[in-house]
């Protein structure tokens, strides 16, 4: 790979962090799990609680405790803020780029891992789960080394990756529980019935390990019970198992097929790769063709069998987005070599799909008649998509196609991170403005009243209790209006019919509206601020 000269590549390594880090301390957290989660972790802190994930309007959001912990330790070096919430999960999604390329270097022939590397990099959900901080970045880099540490056991029968493969194990489990289980034990088994160098795996010593590295996980559910007497455990199995294997959560269903749909939508920036890859993975069974045949196995693994459960996310298949990234870097090192460039026909389709995505965006900010920057931003962004794809057609005969695409796919993420997710920050933050604005107005003793509960955002909650230290919720609006009238400093969240209502019960009323829309629902979300005359007295 001549071409690509070592200053080149460290402007991919620049990139890949500048997009992993911009901004993650500006932009308002997510609603619902990333909001939850920096509750959960900041309750942790305050009362010492590291046991049983708790926080307000969050309880959905529980999970065995990992990635809450990580967020603590985090809070305590940088304090308590978006930055640091979302810090372990930028590092993660990192950490599991350098693993694809090290580990993957000894695995794959030429430049497949540095390749695969950079194709994950550019896709359109791995990337982004640096900037939100969410179980799934700190579970696919277990479950990658996981599948690594199989791999290199499958090539070196060594006793350290026997050892990384238990302590990725656990590590998951801690963060997510079922789903290493249900990864690795597929990926073992295809490997063992498929793969010539089945023996190696024996050399996992499941009798042994598979007790160790499921301990940490039950001393915690222990410890738990002994604090609750089961009731979190109980709840845990409930909701996470019972419910996923016997129907879908929170309306989160589909056909199968789905997810196979959901993989191709992520990888459209390679879509003309895809078809190729795909067959390659698949037919590597029957050839058994070494390398396809791991990454087919550990593509598999991490996908089909969600294809049959009744809830679907689209991050439950995140696993099979690495193996597809190395899959789609050993088609990109064969076009190479070959000097050919894929199918013309899939290259139109993807370039189209292209267009038609930042057009749609462009024609959306008029329909929704958003800002006039934000309309100017994205008709750049469109402007400079059909701009780039004509530079890469047009140098098909001067640089190697394949890696004009990542080029350009880079351009693409960039512009995505760096420049239009601040922008479109201002139409989801409310909570976070609600807050902002009831510490500049509000006496610092002031008890916050949460009354507008609608979807129940922990947002709300979490920025308020940046600056407050009595929070609750109420609706009925009897006991608002005797919060609203007693002898102590009282801030009122309320929803537009409780608004109405304290206007009708008195018409003097001043209320501060601050509204956005909701990341998780449709609708806008719309707070009004009722502030008691204790409570504007500051």
């Amino acid at each position: 790979m001549a071409f690509l000269k070592k200053y080149y590549l460290h402007i991919a390594y620049i990139a890949i962090v500048i997009i992993a880090f911009a901004h993650n301390w500006s932009i308002s957290l997510w609603d619902q799990d990333e909001a939850a989660y920096a509750g959960i972790a900041k309750n942790m802190v305050e009362t010492n609680n590291w046991l049983i994930p708790e926080f307000m309007w969050s309880e959905i959001h529980r999970k065995p405790p990992l990635h809450f912990w990580d967020i603590a330790i985090s809070y305590n070096i940088f304090g308590i803020n978006e930055f640091a919430v979302r810090f372990p999960s930028t590092i993660f999604i990192l950490l599991t780029y350098l693993f694809v390329f090290i580990w993957g270097k000894k695995l794959f022939a030429g430049n497949t891992a540095l390749l695969g590397a950079l194709v994950l990099s550019t896709t359109l959900l791995v990337p982004l789960l640096a900037k939100v901080s969410v179980t799934d970045a700190t579970l696919l880099f277990f479950s990658t080394l996981a599948a690594l540490s199989t791999l290199r056991l499958l090539q070196e029968r060594s006793l350290k990756f026997t050892l990384v493969f238990w302590l990725a194990f656990a590590g998951a489990l801690l963060t997510k529980g079922p789903p290493i289980i249900i990864f690795t034990g597929g990926f073992v088994v295809l490997l063992f019935i498929f793969h010539p160098n089945r023996k190696n795996l024996l050399r996992l010593h499941p009798w042994f390990f598979l007790p160790v590295a499921v301990a940490p996980l039950f001393l915690w559910g222990y410890l738990t019970t002994l604090r609750d007497g089961g009731e979190f455990v109980n709840w845990m199995y409930d909701w996470y198992i019972a419910k996923r294997v016997g129907g879908s959560v929170l309306g989160q269903s589909g056909p199968p097929g789905m997810h196979a749909a959901l993989i191709t939508g992520f990888f459209i920036p390679y879509f003309m790769f895809l078809p190729k890859a795909f067959w390659k993975g698949i037919k590597s069974f029957k050839n058994r063709d070494n390398e396809d045949l791991m990454l087919g196995a550990w593509f598999i693994a991490g996908w089909l069998i969600y294809e049959f459960s009744p809830s679907k996310l689209p991050a439950y298949c995140i696993v099979a987005h690495v193996p597809l990234a190395l899959l789609i870097g050993k088609r990109i090192v064969h076009y190479t070599k070959e000097k050919t460039t894929p199918n013309k026909a899939l290259q139109g389709v993807q370039f189209t799909l292209l267009i038609l995505i930042t057009t749609a965006l462009s024609v959306a900010s008029f329909v929704m008649d958003l800002s006039m920057s934000l309309k100017i931003t994205l008709l750049t962004f469109n402007a400079l998509m059909i701009i780039g794809i004509i530079v890469v057609i047009r140098l098909r005969d001067r640089l190697p196609f394949s890696y004009s695409v990542i080029g350009l796919n880079f351009v693409f993420l960039f512009v995505i991170t760096i420049v239009i997710l601040p922008q479109i920050d201002v139409f989801k933050d409310a909570p976070r403005r609600v807050a902002y604005y009831v510490k500049e107005n509000a006496n610092p003793e002031s008890h916050i009243v949460l009354a507008n509960k609608k979807g129940l955002p922990p947002s709300l909650p979490f920025y308020h209790s940046l600056y407050f230290d009595e929070i609750s919720d109420e609706e009925d609006f009897i006991r608002l209006i005797d919060l609203y009238y007693s002898p102590a400093p009282y801030v009122l969240v309320l929803n537009m019919d409780q608004k109405a209502q304290f206007e009708a019960h008195d018409p003097s009323l001043e209320f501060e509206e601050i509204s956005a829309f909701y990341v998780d629902r449709k609708g806008l979300a719309a707070y009004y601020v009722l502030m008691n005359q204790l409570a504007r007295a500051k």
